[in-house]
């Protein structure tokens, strides 16, 4: 369902988050907001297509 390039997905978007706490923590608080907000609205893109999928498709 989620494809081969789920886990590269996975690994980049840790990585954002992993950079937005490096960010908070040496003073660049606008680039970790900006990486928190592109966070954010991925998670919730990702969870708007995960319930839209089709249950009755196969992989």
């Amino acid at each position: 369902m989620f494809g081969p390039l789920n886990g590269v997905r996975v690994a980049l978007v840790a990585a954002a988050v992993v950079a937005a706490l490096a960010a908070f923590f040496t003073g660049f608080t606008g680039a970790g907001v900006v990486l928190l907000v592109g966070v954010t609205i991925h998670g919730v893109g990702w969870l708007y297509l995960y319930n839209q999928r089709d249950t009755d498709a196969s992989d």
